[in-house]
């Protein structure tokens, strides 16, 4: 398991979510992630190795500010068709609590929500520098060292339920309700010079699995406030607050892995990979529509084999420097895009438009009050945490 000295497994990836920050491209996977699209995977604890995280029972609880903008609007990829630049500015606080604690064993519950603006004058957002909150996401988590020794250790987690509420604007506007979802985290800590080594003291790898189930108002994203005539099945015009014509991803799943290198104490260097399918729900083919031809009903022909499947990938890389106990600034790369773009072209998992640099500083609450109260660093090595997972 990883131990006191090794606290994190890596940089801040937050997109939100950028830690939940809105995606430049809206893209329906529920992913295990909110519509205002959680961009990575939520980091538990806001230290690099060389900090020592303290015995409060609200420990690796940090508020974190992102700045996020996609390499296109800094001049950095494929030229455009049409300039689009994008900035967002991301905050957001991830609160933890321990109610159980051993040397091989941790009980907790954990939440994560923020807020967002948009300050571009950018097609994500109706009016220019909205803020809106993101998706709240708590989850009670179970981890456990299965086993150990001198050179390494191998620890698993378990999240169950996630519960994610659609407090964005995206999310509830669309008419999503609730998802449900869980979480299964494996990962391995080898040392490389020893936990006490100033350089390259150890690597961390891990994989993760999860799922989640959406549960919504439709079966197609609606907005009440949406007045649109339509014909319906009849050939009645009829009101209808149908957003589009694509469905919402009832169930999505996400398969990835990480690597997090040591460079320093106080210096890590993380990079994930992952994919994430979805499965949205049927489309109805061959309805009768009556009342508009001459000769009575007429069957509306679709796609033969409609499209129910689709998914993302995503690659991030970033680097963590801790300033203090308090206060670590990540600084990286991310790019999570449609598998399949709208040209119909496989996307590379290493660059897309969608792709992004973004900035973050993390504020361990935690470690600050420790600080501000002066409480001493407990005397046993304490369990720390996946940063990224």
């Amino acid at each position: 398991m990883v131990r006191a000295h090794a606290v994190l497994l890596g940089a801040v990836l937050v997109s939100a979510r950028p830690a939940h920050a809105q995606s430049a491209v809206v893209v329906d996977t529920a992913a295990a992630q909110p519509a205002t699209e959680e961009l990575r995977w939520a980091p538990s604890n806001p230290y690099a190795p060389g900090v020592w995280p303290t015995d409060l029972p609200w420990k690796n609880s940090f508020f974190y500010v992102e700045n996020s903008t996609t390499t296109q609007t800094l001049g950095v990829g494929t030229a455009y068709q049409s300039r689009d630049p994008f900035y967002e500015i991301t905050m957001g606080l991830r609160p933890r609590f321990y109610f159980y604690t051993s040397k091989t064993t941790e009980i907790s519950l954990r939440a994560d929500i923020g807020i967002s603006t948009e300050r571009t004058n950018s097609d994500t957002t109706t009016e220019r520098g909205e803020w809106t909150a993101t998706d709240f996401e708590v989850s009670p988590s179970f981890a456990t060292e299965l086993r150990s020794s001198k050179t390494d250790s191998t620890e698993v987690e378990l999240r169950l339920p996630r519960i994610i509420l659609p407090t964005s604007k995206i999310s509830y506007d669309s008419g999503k309700i609730l998802a449900l979802g869980a979480r299964l985290l494996l990962t391995e800590d080898l040392l490389i010079a020893g936990r006490s080594a100033a350089f390259f003291p150890n690597f961390v790898f891990g994989f993760r699995a999860e799922y989640v189930y959406q549960f919504t108002r439709a079966k197609v994203p609606t907005n009440s406030s949406l007045e649109r005539i339509r014909l319906d099945p009849d050939g009645i015009s009829v009101v209808s607050d149908q957003l589009g014509g694509a469905t919402f991803a009832s169930q999505s799943a996400v398969f990835g892995g990480l690597a997090s290198l040591y460079i320093h104490q106080q210096l890590a260097w993380t990079t994930l990979m992952d994919v994430r399918p979805a499965w949205h729900y049927p489309v109805n083919e061959n309805t009768q529509i009556c009342g508009v031809v001459l000769t009575g009903c007429t069957t509306a022909s679709g796609v033969g084999s409609p499209q129910t499947r689709s998914a993302l990938t995503s690659f991030s890389s970033d680097f963590l420097l801790q300033l203090s106990d308090s206060i670590g600034v990540s600084v990286g790369y991310l790019n999570l895009t449609e598998q399949i773009g709208p040209d119909g072209r496989r996307r590379s998992v290493f660059y897309s438009p969608d792709a992004r640099f973004y900035a973050q500083i993390d504020i361990g609450l935690d470690q600050l009050y420790a600080s501000a109260v002066h409480r001493p660093k407990p005397h046993t090595a304490a369990r720390a945490e996946s940063r990224h997972f």
